[in-house]
């Protein structure tokens, strides 16, 4: 790859994992109008367009693509995906100006969907307002109803307003609807005043120490709180090393599983011995991982490097965070301070607030990686034999081939697989299922997990059914805990037969997730920054 190409594609991607979605946008198709015949920019570029919604723009872009690329199944698989969404009138590759916008304008655009269940609901409540004989008395009455439908209550009137042929009406109408979601928008992404606390003050510099940070972050986790810290006011800079004395000299280091790199631990020692506190975030239990874990040879403590590496960074931490009270719970007597800080979801982006397209099948989902596959396999037949109950139902496996070929048994058309994406586009993916199934065999490892999965339906809007492990006992909200084998058959019926509940437990899940929006679980880590940069001043270190 010539270097250049390289530069332009690192700087796009960036732009990506930053969501600076119409920079990303500009740099590749840039690209793609320098280079036609790029296969990774093409790939780029048909996923943007099926996460925008358009099938059918993808499938051409990913037929470009495997022309180019015969053998590589991964373009088979996403024009059968790009296939079954379908869209609108197929999109000219975005090579100018005007497809760029149009495609922005589908991904980030400020007027989010109107459920037809809202419609319904707003049409039933201004039946109910005319028929009454107080009808002042029933408004004040549902106010707050009033407020939650006024996009539906605008969206019926401009509908009225096409039928009578009166479009001027109806564009004006629209430029109020979309004002009014952005008020909404506004309001729900700000924070409630119970939440501000004094680490708002904090806007110092913070420098991320990760491994291979080419690859952008090690984790979802960090990316979102680097952005999430970039809003607050912080300065924030990713690295893999700190020079003394050469690099700039950062107010705090955030340092992400550095044991998976031993070499970090020599910027770790030279920024501990220059006064910076450490806050070390481990976004997993590596002690209790399970050698037979497919991540155990890329991140675990099977080797003296790593363990010496792990045990290191903890003495020179001044806190540690983790995202489950179990794992806290095993550090305490190794490090010196330990937080609990789970995971979060950003608003930011809108793939989360976007509606999922129709669909003929009930989607039971499944996302994990090599290293959950053993889970997924305590329930199979579970599965197998909900499918062959239900003509309607299909399995949906996200991230993981291997987990994929467990139900190869089964005709085409009642699974399919969706790639391992960037975690921005995790909830398009979630927006395909009907239920997540988040099984978790009773080993050490999986008591530690966080309630991650389960959060992450809830912030989508569908229901969940998981084991009953710590975490998810302790979050509950959307979904069901399948306490025996039996229990999954059951309780997935269930569901599958009960579309109230289902909607129940999505508006639960909704509820819930809305306390872990970045906007508020950051202030979680600015308080942690917070108390260690206290901390250092209070024990004199030279600043």
């Amino acid at each position: 790859m010539q270097p250049e190409l390289k530069i332009r594609k690192v700087l796009g991607k960036t732009y990506l994992n930053e969501n600076r979605l119409a920079d990303a946008l500009d740099v590749f198709s840039r690209i793609l109008e320098d280079y036609p015949e790029d296969v990774e920019t093409l790939h780029i570029l048909g996923n943007i367009y099926l996460a925008s919604g358009d099938g059918r723009t993808a499938k051409t872009i990913y037929q470009r693509a495997s022309q180019l690329e015969p053998q590589n199944e991964v373009f088979r698989r996403q024009i059968l995906l790009a296939d079954e969404m379908g869209g609108d009138d197929t999109e000219s590759i975005p090579t100018d100006v005007s497809a760029v916008a149009r495609l922005l304008q589908r991904l980030t655009g400020d007027s989010q969907p109107i459920s037809e269940t809202d419609i319904l609901r707003a049409a039933s409540l201004l039946e109910r307002i005319v028929a009454s004989d107080h009808p002042a008395d029933l408004v004040a009455k549902h106010l707050d109803e009033i407020d939650q439908l006024l996009p539906a209550l605008i969206e019926l009137n401009i509908r009225q307003a096409q039928a009578d042929g009166f479009t001027e009406l109806a564009e004006s109408l629209r430029h109020l609807q979309n004002h009014v979601q952005n008020q909404i928008t506004e309001r729900y992404a700000e924070p409630p005043k119970s939440m501000q606390t004094a680490a708002d003050g904090f806007k110092g510099s913070i420098l991320f120490l990760l491994p291979q940070p080419e690859q952008r972050y090690a984790s979802s986790r960090m990316a979102l709180l680097k952005a999430a810290l970039d809003s607050s006011g912080c300065s924030t800079l990713v690295r893999r090393e700190y020079v003394a004395g050469l690099d700039s000299r950062p107010d705090v280091v955030v340092a992400s599983n550095p044991h998976i790199e031993p070499s970090l631990l020599q910027s770790l020692s030279a920024l501990s011995n220059a006064g910076v506190p450490i806050l070390l975030d481990l976004d997993d239990d590596f002690e209790k991982q399970p050698i037979s874990h497919g991540e155990y040879a890329a991140k675990g403590l099977g080797t003296s490097a790593r363990s010496n590496a792990y045990t290191s960074a903890i003495s020179m931490a001044q806190m540690v965070t983790v995202p489950s009270e179990t794992q806290a719970e095993s550090l305490r007597e190794l490090a010196q301070r330990v937080s609990i800080i789970p995971d979060g979801w950003s608003h930011a982006n809108k793939l989360w607030e976007k509606e999922p397209h129709p669909r003929g099948t009930f989607n039971i989902g499944w996302l994990g990686t090599s290293g959950q596959l053993e889970d997924l396999a305590l329930i199979r037949r579970y599965v197998i034999r909900i499918l062959r109950e239900f003509s309607n139902t299909r399995i949906v496996i996200i991230g993981n081939p291997q987990a994929y070929r467990l139900f190869e048994s089964l005709p085409e058309n009642r699974r399919l697989y969706l790639p391992a994406a960037a975690h921005e586009e995790l909830p398009y993916q979630l927006g395909q299922l009907d239920v997540l199934l988040v099984p978790l065999r009773n080993i050490p490892y999986n008591l530690s997990a966080p309630d991650t999965a389960l959060m992450q339906a809830g912030a989508r809007g569908i229901p969940w059914l998981a084991s009953a492990v710590p975490a998810h006992r302790h979050w509950q909200k959307g979904g069901m805990i399948s306490e025996s084998l039996d229990e999954w058959h059951l309780n997935l019926r269930h569901l599958i037969l009960d579309p109230d509940l289902r909607h129940k437990l999505g508006a639960q899940g909704r509820a819930a997730a809305a306390t872990r929006e970045m906007k508020q679980v950051v202030r979680l880590w600015l308080d942690c920054i917070q108390q260690i940069s206290r901390a250092r001043v209070a024990l004199g270190a030279e600043y």
